[in-house]
């Protein structure tokens, strides 16, 4: 989905590389087939999620929640 809308990093003032904008697609297609929020926003949220359980993982930061 995002990478058919050749614009979609410039609107939101960002520029991704095409293999980002594949892989943001490829996450869409897997929400919406799976009846979850495809929208960029649901998708970072749920990549800073990640990136941050794996810093708390590594030690690199302090869980205290």
């Amino acid at each position: 989905m995002a990478r058919q809308h050749t614009d979609a990093p410039k609107q939101f003032g960002i520029r991704l590389s095409d293999q980002v904008m594949e892989l943001v697609s490829e996450i869409q297609e897997f929400r919406l087939h799976n009846q979850q929020s495809p929208t960029l926003s649901s998708i970072v949220e749920d990549a800073i999620n990640v990136y941050y359980d794996c810093l708390v993982e590594k030690g690199a930061i302090n869980d205290k929640g």
